[in-house]
């Protein structure tokens, strides 16, 4: 159908449900090929008039992919290649992420041609990754590579994300193996141009050469093969060796290497602050605060991995008899891990808030900082001054992330993470109610008419919530690190009497 037949149609309601969906994408498609904000608007118009309650399983995926498709044609249309383009606020991508999300949390998700899914995975890194989130963005282009990994569209735009991720790195041996493994992942790319959309493969062909002509500086095997990353000693306690193996494979460790793969190499939190320039007369709070951070985030990982472990009853729980209610609820040390897991790694996201507002002297008040306040004025809607202007990139990625999350009674911006609001009232209800963690299994049928005063939810459902929780707080960490180094590469210290702080690490024996 020709863009212009598409443009006449006022009502899809006489059409099936598939025929809607075929219009609505179609529309988007040539919209965006025509550069037509007008077919863009007329899109959205029409695909108001579908019934989405009644969508069968896939069709409302594909709708959902249609969608964020439709913001991100809008989003280019309006602001490629303008000063806007680096908003930190903008509706579109907000819309974008959301229906992408939607799209990949919907039941028809694992039933839609494997392409598309890859589609939907390649789409979120990619947005990812634009806004600042480069850390998250690899598992979903990774997701991708693992379902299909000829699909020269997740390949490539991997490797421009580990391209750019490179360069927000300051630690300059992380950076060229960035760059090494971003070489190869494009040059594997091309290998597949079936796949590769016009306008893509002229860009990845200019990213490979851009790499080709950076490994010229290397050794020539790094332009042969991936360099070896597997040289760390895991130790010889079978303990520890099980225990660091599991972070490597969750991608938990504070250290950029873990993002290209669970290498030995990775095995420690070796992501600190880059030496900071500091008056002379001010105490390192923001030393001693990302000290406290990191070391919150360790035992937050390591108490989820130990309620992992628990398949006998813990000494603490011998002695503590419980009343039974009939309704399989889990009580046990293991299970108060995961909960110390999760409290952890959320007030681990205001504690940055904390370091950010001293750091970027914001100067909000105390008693009010929080991941989500930080941003915004006292309307909570206008951002502040200093982000306004701000080209961060690992900041701006801090600002996307914060809109993961869900405070009750502020009129912030929508929310990209569909769950964010029952993560929120997870975290309420563990902290200040009945939180009851129920067995995965039911042995009995619930007949209470009245309503539970607790919070229900099933160990595996909770398990899982916590680690998606532990990543977006590991991810977090790395952004505040890495967004300190842009800040700090800016100052002119030249006339400011200062000490540099920065580099000696405290022996472990000083640390109990």
């Amino acid at each position: 159908m020709e863009f212009q037949e598409l443009l006449k149609i006022t009502s899809i309601e006489s059409k099936n449900p598939s025929e809607q969906i075929d219009i609505i994408g179609i529309l988007f498609d040539l919209a965006y090929d025509n550069s037509s904000l007008h077919g863009i608007e007329h899109g959205f118009n029409l695909s108001k008039q579908i019934d989405v309650d009644s969508l069968e399983n896939e069709l409302y995926t594909i709708f959902q992919y249609d969608l964020s498709n439709g913001w991100s044609s809008l989003r280019k249309i309006k602001y490629h290649q303008t000063k806007l383009d680096w908003n930190f606020q903008m509706e579109e991508l907000t819309n974008e992420i959301f229906h992408l999300r939607k799209a990949l949390s919907s039941p028809g998700f694992n039933t839609v041609q494997v392409i598309r899914q890859c589609q939907i995975y390649t789409n979120i890194g990619n947005c990812l990754s634009y806004i600042g989130r480069f850390v998250e963005a690899q598992q979903y282009w990774n997701n991708a590579i693992s379902l299909f990994p000829k699909y020269s569209m997740s390949v490539g735009n991997k490797a421009n994300g580990l391209f750019f991720y490179a360069r927000a790195l300051y630690d300059s041996i992380h950076r060229n193996l960035f760059a090494v493994f971003a070489y190869h992942y494009v040059k594997k790319a091309l290998e597949n141009p079936e796949y590769l959309h016009h306008e893509a493969a002229e860009g990845f062909q200019n990213l490979f050469k851009t790499l080709k002509n950076y490994l010229t500086q290397f050794p020539e095997e790094y332009a042969k093969e991936y360099p070896n990353l597997n040289n760390y000693d895991i130790g010889d306690d079978e303990d520890l060796r099980r225990y660091r193996r599991w972070c490597l494979d969750n991608t938990l460790y504070i250290n950029p290497l873990n993002d290209l793969g669970s290498y030995t190499d990775a095995c420690h939190d070796c992501l600190n602050l880059p030496t900071l320039i500091l008056t002379a007369k001010r105490p390192p709070s923001i030393l001693d605060l990302y000290n406290q951070i990191k070391q919150e985030f360790a035992t937050a990982r390591y108490a989820y991995y130990s309620s992992l472990l628990g398949t006998s009853t813990h000494i603490s729980d011998i002695d503590v008899p419980l009343v039974e209610t009939m309704e399989t609820v889990k009580y046990s040390y293991y299970v108060e891990h995961i909960k110390i897991a999760f409290r952890l790694s959320y007030s681990i996201l205001d504690k940055i808030a904390y370091l950010l507002n001293d750091y970027l002297q914001l100067q909000l008040a105390a008693h009010k900082v929080s991941f989500k306040s930080i941003w915004h004025t006292n309307d909570n809607k206008t951002l502040r001054s200093f982000f306004l202007t701000s080209e961060n990139w690992a900041l701006r990625g801090l600002y996307w992330l914060s809109k993961d999350l869900y405070e009750k009674g502020n009129n912030y911006d929508s929310v990209l993470e569909p769950d964010a609001k029952e993560v929120a009232t997870i975290r309420n209800f563990i902290e200040h109610k009945g939180f009851k963690v129920m067995s995965d299994f039911r042995l009995y049928e619930p007949f209470f008419e009245e309503s539970d005063i607790s919070y229900s939810i099933t160990r595996q459902d909770f398990e899982a919530k916590t680690l998606k929780l532990l990543k977006l707080t590991r991810a977090a960490i790395i952004y505040t690190a890495l967004a300190v180094s842009h800040e700090e590469e800016k100052k002119d210290n030249s006339n400011i009497k200062a000490i540099p702080i920065g580099g000696r690490l405290i022996p472990q024996h000083m640390r109990l």
